[in-house]
């Protein structure tokens, strides 16, 4: 025997070959009675056990009933009734009238006249087991045995409305060891870790109480016998220190060992009979008590000599100990009901009360700080967190060694993220050695509870408790040895005291109760529930907020502000002044210095709006730099309105400074006085919109109030959009084409495509006067591709004629920013067969500026598709020479008044050369429009002027008089010095 040999140190080959031993399958028998095997088809006997010869008189071999006629050796009680099998039960025994033919060997018997024997039967498989025990007829103790499993069936009746579990199964205790005579009986319950725990003890005077509330570690009674204690739900064991019988033969003829899980003659392990003489037991015998189709317990009842139950006991402790199960399974219920109940409708209140500090609240985190520690209390919790959407929440006194992030990180490597049903995970021993199960950012949790839910994605919410140290009383120390058997082979051995020993154990938290999930799935739930409805709140709240501002300033938006003034002016409140205003010259910041500064300007300028006006005045971006104020005024008039507006006048005197640079913007104001002006929101800002047209007019930065008359010029130009609608389908458009000229060669070297309107009632009209209205009512790409067209037309017939002139067609930035524009070029010139060097693009600054980046895309595809690309009115945007170098630009035109000033003003005239100068650097060609007077020209070919174009060679003219103006021009400047 090897005495120091503990937990830990046990071969784990050793341990497994013992948790696995088939004890179902032992092939022994115990010697109190004997047993036989019959086959159910033949009737024949195929197995018996060796105990035989002692109990059978006069037989001298065992074997001598093997392959016998069953009927040869037994023998009915009932003479009508034959010795024949028939199928059986196999868990529960039968008692057959049946005797063994003892004359068969011995014509005398021999045995003593007060034993008799009684047969119990069972099916395993074809087969019929036949189990042979004896019984001594003891009517006095019969007699005792019925009044005491009387008075237990009213014991139990009594029972079934007890208050405490422990007084139960003290009584039950009581009343079996009454009944069986045996000198301790035990109820002994498994623990939740397979341990035991005798919860009763009752013993006889000869014996005193040494077991109850003591624990039997699991390996007492290890998995397989649990499983057979199920089947085999009463074992007896006669004689603990009798050698077992074996079978003979060993084998079934299958070749199969005997199946004997619902033997009551089963033969017991070596093991467990030296665990049981460890304990001074002679005999035993032990029922189950089993709960909901589990294990619950045992009744474990054990004497100091031998002793075989009788049937009668044997039967009375089998409907003792159901009777036990079902109350004890009735009463146990029933009282976890009502303590769970109690538990339940105190934290269902405290959830009902979280619940509404939630919907009341608008912080999560502060109800729940809030609440915690009555939440900590209910689930005997040290911590609490969750994590629901956004909402990440940890709180309580536990000890933290990680940021939030990484707590939760930890506890969602836990969840099952593939399951989408509400789950719970819980977890009891994180502290167990060796600790690999621990959570880290949590040390001290000993227990986790986890719940969890998809809601979109998974979310959960967690409790963990703190260690709980018991101190566990032990029967013995639960130490494994190991002896050595004669064949050479190492078994474990059974602890040889079973004095109590005490254990202090840790890692593990109280254990996890299911009102405890049941109320943390709850809380799961009430706290996504409120997340979801704030969310949905917040969303609301935003999506009505967007609704109704202006994303950049966050003013009032257009809509807002319409109902808003609509609603007062509803009211009869006409004590007010309506203000339209924009930012003078914006587009030019947004152009030159990006949109970003541009919207930096708008967000101070709605700032500096805000610190003029009082809190019960109306401020809105309509857009763009469009913004309109409603402005109380007690006695509204035009010059009231008119002080008021200076005050917004003053609030941009100083500059926005943006990104280091300070920009000095002004601004046009246009007011409308209700009701004089208008009593709806449409009459008030239509006319305030034609009184800040008039300040734009008027050189901006000024205010107009509405006037009448402004009405009848606003109606003129309503006029004009008409009929500019209409003007490509009456054919009203024409082309007319202006020379430019080579200063050097003096010849005409292109065109210049114009566009007129010849209205049928205002006469001709240069694009200056309908051009910004095609560009406000969205007409300009169709105007423009009607352009294309013609002048491609025209380009056609005259290559026919043998004039090979390049025209320059002007675009607007909304055609070249439109889609398909150089397919539609390359469409019409395949059309009109005119090759793409015929054709000129002119695109001004200011266009190209606006949006510079795709400005460069196309002009460049124009390049590809072998059109030139020229750069109109130069020198009046903002362009600098980095833009200027990077675009794709064969020419550079010079603005006409440049040209006009140059011999008059001495910085025009620096800034012509500096734009030659620079032109010629690039390598572009320079053309200088708007030519009036031959000291011009002159100046122009002094400097190094490419070409020139103006009115000195040529105003605009039809295409029909294109050949004769072209040679009158030729021969007018052949002889010019």
């Amino acid at each position: 025997m090897d005495e120091n040999a503990y937990p830990g140190t046990i071969p784990e080959d050793l341990e497994r070959s013992c948790a696995e031993e088939a004890i179902h399958l032992s092939g022994t028998v115990q010697p109190y009675g004997f047993l036989m095997v019959v086959d159910s088809a033949t009737d024949r006997i195929i197995q018996v056990s060796s105990g035989i010869l002692r109990h059978w008189p006069q037989l001298q071999d065992a074997s001598a009933l093997i392959d016998m006629p069953l009927a040869d050796w037994v023998d009915s009680l009932d003479d009508s009734e034959p010795v024949t099998v028939r199928p059986l039960p196999v868990a529960l025994a039968t008692v057959l009238a049946w005797r063994p033919r003892f004359e068969r060997t011995c014509p005398v018997p021999t045995p003593p006249a007060a034993t008799r024997w009684e047969c119990l039967a069972r099916s395993s498989g074809n087969r019929v087991v036949l189990e042979w025990l004896p019984l001594a007829a003891d009517t006095v103790g019969l007699r005792r045995q019925t009044r005491i499993f009387a008075s237990f069936t009213k014991l139990v009746a009594r029972l079934r409305r007890a208050d405490r579990l422990d007084e139960f199964f003290g009584e039950c205790a009581q009343a079996v060891q009454n009944f069986s005579e045996f000198d301790r009986v035990m109820i002994y319950r498994f623990l939740p870790d397979e341990s035991g725990e005798v919860v009763a003890e009752q013993t006889s005077a000869s014996c005193e109480q040494q077991f109850l509330g003591l624990r039997f570690p699991a390996t007492d009674i290890p998995a397989q016998a649990r499983a057979l204690y199920l089947l085999n739900t009463l074992r007896v064991i006669a004689d603990v220190d009798a050698p077992m019988d074996t079978l003979v033969p060993e084998l079934l003829p299958d070749g199969s060992v005997l199946d004997q899980s619902h033997c009551l003659l089963r033969g017991t392990s070596s093991v467990h009979l030296t665990y049981l003489r460890n304990m001074g037991v002679r005999a035993t015998l032990t029922l189950s008590i089993i709960f909901d189709g589990k294990l619950w317990g045992l009744i474990a009842c054990h004497h100091m000599q031998t002793r075989v139950p009788p049937l009668r006991v044997r039967e009375g402790l089998r409907q003792m100990c159901e009777l036990v199960a079902e109350v004890a399974n009735l009463r146990f219920d029933a009282l976890c009901q009502l303590a769970a109940i109690d538990q339940r409708l105190t934290r269902d209140r405290l959830l009902n009360e979280v619940h509404q500090a939630l919907l009341k609240g608008d912080d999560l985190v502060f109800v729940l700080n809030e609440k915690l520690p009555a939440l900590l209390h209910a689930f005997d919790a040290t911590s609490l967190g969750m994590r629901i959407g956004k909402l990440v929440y940890v709180g309580g006194e536990g000890a933290r060694s990680g940021s939030l992030q990484e707590i939760m990180e930890e506890v969602a490597l836990r969840l099952q993220d593939r399951e989408r049903s509400p789950r719970t995970l819980m977890w009891d021993d994180l502290l167990i050695p060796p600790g690999d199960r621990a959570l880290h950012c949590l040390p001290e949790a000993a227990g986790l509870l986890l719940a969890q839910r998809y809601d979109d994605a998974v979310i959960f919410c967690f409790v963990t408790r703190k260690e709980l140290v018991e101190q566990v009383r032990w029967a013995g120390e639960p130490r494994k040895t190991t002896s050595r058997l004669p064949d050479g082979r190492i078994r474990l051995e059974p602890r040889r005291s079973f004095a109590e020993w005490q254990q202090s154990v840790q890692g593990r938290c109280a254990p996890w109760q299911p009102v405890d999930v049941e109320g943390l799935k709850t809380l799961l739930q009430i706290v996504s529930e409120v997340h979801k409805l704030q969310v949905n709140r917040g969303l609301h709240a935003k999506l009505y907020w967007r609704a109704h501002h202006d994303q950049l300033t966050g003013l009032y938006n257009r809509r807002a502000m319409e109902d808003e003034v609509a609603r007062r002016l509803d009211d009869g409140d006409f004590n007010a002044a309506l203000i339209l205003l924009d930012l003078d010259n914006f587009k030019k910041i947004n152009d030159t210095y990006g949109h970003e500064t541009g919207d930096g300007v708008l967000q101070q300028f709605s700032q500096r709006l805000k610190a003029v006006i009082r809190d019960f005045d109306l401020l809105a971006r309509l857009g763009g730099d469009e913004f309109m104020l409603l402005l109380q005024v007690p006695s509204p008039c035009p010059f009231t309105a008119l002080t008021l507006a200076e005050r917004l006048h003053k609030a941009v005197e100083r500059p926005f400074v943006m990104n280091g640079q300070q920009l000095r913007i002004g601004i046009s104001v246009g007011i409308a006085i209700p009701p004089a002006h208008g009593r709806t929101v449409g009459e008030l800002l239509r006319r305030a919109d034609l009184a800040l047209y008039q300040a734009k007019s008027r050189g901006r930065s000024c205010s107009v109030v509405f006037e009448m008359a402004m009405e009848l010029d606003q109606l003129d130009v309503y006029r004009l959009e008409r009929d500019l609608d209409d003007a490509i389908e009456r054919d009203e458009l024409v082309l007319v084409y202006q020379p430019k000229i080579d200063l050097a060669t003096r010849r005409v070297v292109g065109l210049e495509a114009l566009l007129r309107w010849n209205h049928p009632t205002r006469g001709q009209n240069t694009p200056s006067v309908f051009i910004p209205v095609a560009e406000r009512t969205d007409q300009i790409v169709r105007i423009d591709r009607w352009v294309m067209h013609s002048a491609i037309a025209e380009q056609a017939k005259w290559r026919a004629e043998g004039i090979l002139l390049p025209v320059a067609i002007n675009l607007s930035m909304a055609d070249i920013l439109s889609p398909k524009l150089v397919e539609y070029l390359r469409e019409l010139l395949a059309q009109y067969q005119v090759p793409a060097a015929a054709i000129e693009v002119e695109v001004t600054e200011s266009c190209i500026m606006r949006e510079l980046e795709r400005t460069q895309r196309v002009l460049l595809a124009l390049n590809e598709l072998g059109i030139s690309t020229t750069l109109d009115d130069f020198g009046t945007g903002f362009s600098s020479l980095s833009y200027l170098r990077q675009l794709p630009m064969q020419c550079l035109k010079i603005d006409q008044s440049f040209v006009k000033s140059m011999l008059d003003d001495p910085n025009s005239e620096k800034l012509t050369q500096a734009i030659l100068a620079m032109g010629v650097a690039l390598k572009m060609r320079i053309v200088a429009e708007g030519v009036e007077t031959r000291d011009q020209m002159a100046w122009l070919v002094a400097h190094g002027c490419h070409i020139g174009q103006g009115y000195f060679f040529s105003p605009p003219v039809p295409p029909a008089d294109l050949r004769d103006v072209v040679e009158r021009i030729e021969v007018a400047l052949s002889g010019w010095v």
